[in-house]
């Protein structure tokens, strides 16, 4: 078959011309790596196999472009020499990525005779290696490991084997004769002759041995362990031994050790021990001419190793997002990034699900199974659509002119759906020193006009046009690393003023990628979808969001994400800069949650920690929030009995569970309230003039007043303190997803009809998003088969009842630490305390005893109350009941020894009965 001469090299369909590249390369907002080629010259020639390494950097760092200059286009190459040189690259692309389809990959732009050749690539769905130095062997040899089998050999579990496993090492040898029991190699026997014929490279033995181990050793140690015989031929398996002097032996037992300690066994931190991991052996030869000096048999012996055993750091490579440098993994950071893709913690599968993010460095994610889609449909409406998001930021920039320029870009991306986001804001932060003569960054998805970020700055210049990429290159960099983007898609760049908006409105539907990364409407989802994952996931062990979290801590063993809730999203989303909210929820909606969100995002835009006051009730629920270290936490009696100069520098306050606060030892709330209000003005009371906290407008306010609230778990009776609401900015979180489905319907039965939702409902020009239906519901499906168990004793056996109770959860294989006991008051607790203790035998822990009301805001796994009572002029039984049994996540006891609270906690059950079969 006749070959089809190359003439020039095109990619898709939209024949990017490399001049064109050149010109506009400022405008794309990728990862860019910078390297020069000899393509009349091998791949591993001149350097060139730079381009490997830079290939795997980018495609292992959520994609990018690879710019290669042409040393030879003006010395006389053809398109000949590119193909050549081309299609050697292919081959090692291929092996790199583990895949065939490399044109899925890899789109090449240029010609033989151009002076720039661009390489546009694409993510990989996992970490992209050059060179795995692994072995595994065969019947005759050893060989590289591929992929999938070092992904095997990475997840194997198993003990190692011993050497006492391995086939008998004969002990007797002699010169020129096939020993019986070794007449033909196999996976675990290997020979080698070393002596005799001429060295080129002029080694002597015990340097050649300890070069040649390593790869046997890999091999032999990843299969069923094996002997490596040196002094055996491999054609005739005849014994002709090596060559070597006591001294020789000695030192090639010392180098083999060095070679040992240089293997990786499994993790960079063992160390393989001789005679227990491996051994070297020397065996005379008998026989042997007289003309020769004495032989010997040399065995390496291995055993078999789990979790892969590899001769050296494997090759792969990353572009480090802050210095954007190429660098190489370390064993232990490649291998997190290999298997991080297939961690998983199956006992939150229940609730929750895994997201499938298949990409490099892929985080563990998890989020309520309709999520995604329920944030989607509330940022597409027609009013989300039609102005950037969130509105809020729009009305902070203090030109009309600029206001109105933004409104006009977003209406060029009018046609079809489109998402206008302005960076720097809550989820889309970039970790980039602001500069002077730039206003904002707007990132714009487009399912017409692709994906764009712009910049409106007052004047152009080569540090604005650095910016524009950078803003843009981290942000592509995070949705696909973070957010599991895996599909192509590039992020154009654009800087506008009132002086050339004409000329990037014809550039906005200009072409800069090739035609493979054209929008279409299933990539648009995807990148939407990874950057709602990006924004919205969060850490459960100090809140910190997916967006600001580092590759290090993402690769930390056991590290793992939550997605926020749609409620929390379009919380945190919508009203990130209102000054002054009253957020509502019922028990279980996540309230501390967001509050801590919201925190560490005031945290981010600059604020210290003395200038941000968290404000509860309970004093657990401070102590949890105190070990984040994020702010300043105290309790209202610890506030209201600290004096004022303490708070000098706070100026945002967050409340969080308001509904449990009293005013018996003063008006906290306006003690907190005004310390977010500027200093020393009119509207501050210590010049004796009480303000009126609900006339203080948003730009009297020099800080964030923020309360979390939950009426419906108010069980006393007292003054909170609290104003009315009406008038205030509410805002209403109803999903649930604390607790199970048997003890959700349980617990919904005391719930009473709130009085005041009618007027906490929300019109949609308030939130920029739907009305929200207030009534709580339960975001998953989630039964844990515990159904909600009522006991009845009488007081004398009480101790006996709460003993035999807790004894058989820990015996079930509860974890202690994720128990509590709550009693409903503070006399209750010593005595309770001290019927406990005995289950220390059980254990090395302590069990958690507390009040209802101090355990509020918290949960645990199983939760078992003990007596509840109140007294009814003071609280409200079923908020009491309504706030313990919604502690619980997975399974509820409650003993009780009072036949009225029995009779209501049965009806209770009763009525949950009833609506199950309903």
């Amino acid at each position: 078959m006749k070959k089809i001469k190359r003439q020039k090299m095109f990619s898709g369909i939209s024949w990017l011309k490399t001049n064109d590249i050149t010109l506009n390369l400022h405008r794309y907002g990728d990862c860019l790596l910078h390297c020069t080629v000899h393509i009349s010259r091998g791949i591993h020639e001149f350097d060139n196999d730079v381009v490997l390494r830079y290939a795997c950097a980018i495609t292992n760092s959520g994609g990018g472009i690879l710019h290669m200059k042409n040393v030879d286009y003006e010395s006389g190459v053809c398109s000949k020499d590119l193909d050549t040189w081309w299609s050697g690259m292919e081959i090692k692309l291929a092996a790199m990525i583990s895949s065939d389809d490399i044109c899925n990959y890899f789109d090449m732009v240029g010609s033989y005779d151009d002076a720039d050749l661009y390489l546009f690539i694409k993510s990989a769905e996992h970490i992209s290696t050059i060179n795995y130095h692994c072995r595994l062997p065969t019947d005759t040899a050893t060989h590289e490991v591929s992929y999938q089998s070092v992904m095997k050999l990475l997840q194997k579990g198993e003990t190692e084997r011993q050497l006492s496993a391995l086939p008998l090492i004969p002990t007797s040898y002699q010169y020129g004769v096939t020993h019986e029991c070794l007449k033909q190699e196999t996976k675990q026997i290997q020979f080698k002759q070393l002596s005799g014929g001429h060295s080129k490279d002029g080694k002597g033995i015990p340097d050649k041995i300890k070069s040649l181990v390593s790869k046997y050793v890999s091999a032999f140690a990843n299969h069923e362990g094996g002997h490596i015989y040196f002094g055996i031929d491999d054609n005739q398996a005849a014994v002709y031994g090596e060559e070597m002097t006591q001294q020789d032996q000695e030192r090639t037992a010392k180098l083999v050790q060095l070679r040992m300690d240089v293997i990786i066994w499994g993790n960079s931190s063992f160390i393989a021990q001789r005679g227990v991991h491996w051994d070297i052996q020397f065996f005379p030869l008998q026989h042997v001419p007289p003309r020769m000096k004495p032989r010997v048999v040399v065995v390496v012996s291995v055993c078999q190793f789990p979790g892969g055993v590899f001769t050296a750091t494997p090759d792969s490579y990353y572009v480090n997002i802050q210095s954007h440098d190429v660098e190489c993994w370390s064993f232990d950071q490649w291998k997190k990034a290999m298997l991080n893709p297939f961690q998983d913690k199956l006992e939150l599968h229940g609730r929750f699900v895994k997201l499938p993010l298949m990409v490099p460095q892929a985080p563990l994610v998890f989020s309520l199974k309709h999520t995604l889609n329920s944030i989607k449909a509330k940022l597409f409406t027609g009013k989300s659509m039609k102005f950037p998001q969130p509105h809020h930021f729009l009305s902070g920039i203090g030109c009309r002119d600029t206001r109105n320029l933004i409104c006009s870009v977003v209406e060029l991306f009018s046609g079809g759906r489109h998402l206008s986001l302005f960076v720097n804001c809550w989820g889309l932060s970039v970790p980039l020193p602001p500069l002077p003569k730039v206003t904002c960054d707007l990132f714009v998805v487009s399912e017409t006009h692709g994906c764009h970020l712009i910049t409106f700055a007052t004047s152009e210049s080569n540090a604005i046009w650095a910016h524009s990429h950078d803003v843009a290159a981290y942000l592509k960099y995070k949705m696909v690393t973070l957010g599991g983007c895996v599909a192509k898609f590039g992020i154009s760049t654009h800087i506008i003023n009132d002086k050339n908006y004409l000329y990037v409105k014809s550039n906005i539907s200009k072409k800069f990628y090739p035609s493979h990364f054209d929008m279409t409407s299933e990539k648009f989802d995807e990148v939407i979808d990874s950057l709602i994952v990006t924004m919205s996931a969060y850490q459960p062990i100090d809140f910190t969001t997916l967006n600001t979290t580092t590759i290090e801590n993402i690769l930390s063993q056991d590290t793992y994400f939550f997605m926020l809730t749609c409620d929390q999203f379009e919380l945190l989303f919508t009203q990130q800069f209102a000054k002054e909210l009253w957020v509502h929820s019922p028990p279980g909606a996540g309230k501390t949650v967001a509050a801590v969100q919201f925190v560490q995002e005031l945290k981010r835009r600059g604020c210290q920690m003395t200038e941000i006051l968290y404000l509860a009730e309970n004093e657990l629920l401070c102590s949890y929030v105190r070990s984040f270290n994020i702010c300043q936490v105290l309790t209202r009696r610890e506030f209201m009995s600290t004096q004022d100069n303490i708070f000098s520098d706070v100026k945002n306050v967050i409340v969080d569970e308001a509904q449990n606060f009293k005013d018996r030892d003063g008006d906290w709330y306006t003690a907190a309230e005004r310390l977010t209000r500027p200093r020393g003005n009119s509207c501050d009371s210590s010049n004796g003039k009480q303000t009126n906290s609900s006339h203080l407008s948003h730009l009297e306010r020099q800080g964030f007043f923020w309360v979390f609230m939950d009426y419906s778990q108010k069980v006393h009776k007292f003054n909170a303190g609290l104003p009315s609401v009406i008038g205030k900015n509410n805002f209403m979180m109803s999903e649930i997803t604390r607790n199970s489905k048997e003890i959700f319907q349980y617990a919904m039965q005391f719930m009473s009809d709130p009085v005041d939702v009618g007027m906490l409902l929300l019109p949609k020009e308030t939130t920029g998003f739907q009305q929200i239906d207030s009534s709580p519901r339960l975001g998953h499906d989630y039964k844990s088969g515990q159904s909600v168990e009522v006991l009845k004793c009488d007081k004398e056996h009480l101790k006996e009842k709460l003993f035999q109770v807790l004894s058989t959860i820990i015996d079930s294989g509860v974890n202690i630490e994720d128990l509590a006991v709550l009693v409903g008051s503070k006399q209750d607790k010593p005595a309770i305390k001290a019927d406990v203790a005995p289950l220390l035998q059980k254990t090395d822990f302590n069990v958690e005893v507390d009040t209802v009301k101090e355990f509020s805001g918290l949960d645990r796994g199983t939760i078992v109350g003990v007596d509840p009572k109140v007294n009814t002029e003071h609280a409200d039984l079923n908020k009491f009941i309504l706030s313990l049994a919604t502690r619980a996540r997975d399974k509820l006891v409650i003993i009780s020894t009072f036949d009225d609270v029995q009779r209501k906690l049965e009806c209770g059950d009763q009525r949950k009965h009833n609506a199950e079969n309903a």
